[in-house]
């Protein structure tokens, strides 16, 4: 027998036109968390597009980097030359 584990739904966040939500989830027996991004479609209703799974340290560092979103003088610019890269990784050209 499959047993689900529990889960809670910590907030839910409206794009701008509606049709697509993002959900954080609380996995409560696995101890991680679930970034679900959902779309709507017509017959369909809600759907999970996409699901991005996240332990607590992860969802803590995410915490940590939207802050400083709100704070203009944290905010630094990602430049194509301070991305640290590890294995093959092919550059495509910046748009």
């Amino acid at each position: 027998m499959i047993s689900q584990a529990s889960e809670a739904l910590l907030g839910s966040i409206y794009g701008e036109d509606n049709d697509q939500i993002i959900e954080v989830v609380v996995k409560e027996e696995e101890n991680r968390f679930e970034i679900r991004l959902l779309n709507y479609g017509e017959g369909l209703g809600w759907y999970v597009q996409k699901t991005l799974p996240i332990d607590s340290n992860q969802a803590e560092a995410l915490v940590k980097i939207l802050s400083k979103t709100n704070n203009p003088t944290e905010k630094k610019l990602i430049r194509h030359d301070d991305i640290s890269t590890f294995g093959k990784v092919i550059r495509l050209p910046l748009a």
